[in-house]
């Protein structure tokens, strides 16, 4: 489902802005995420961001000649 400011028209990216961001007028309740859907939202990335940290390999460095290689 698309949501649109119905000041402007403008296609609505974050439902959590109280404001649209391209007309910078305030959006109806109605288009907008509640307090709790937010917060679970927000939960979810967390989960989200703490998992990928744990699965996250050590960064492995390209650029340099170790061992004498050359390629």
């Amino acid at each position: 489902m698309e949501f649109r400011c119905p000041n402007c028209n403008a296609p609505i990216y974050s439902r959590k802005n109280k404001i649209c961001g391209v007309c910078e007028k305030p959006l109806p309740p109605k288009l907008l995420l509640s307090e709790n859907q937010i917060a679970f939202l927000k939960k979810q990335e967390d989960h989200i961001e703490k998992q990928a940290k744990e699965f996250n390999l050590p960064d492995v460095s390209y650029g340099s000649d170790v061992g004498g290689s050359s390629f």
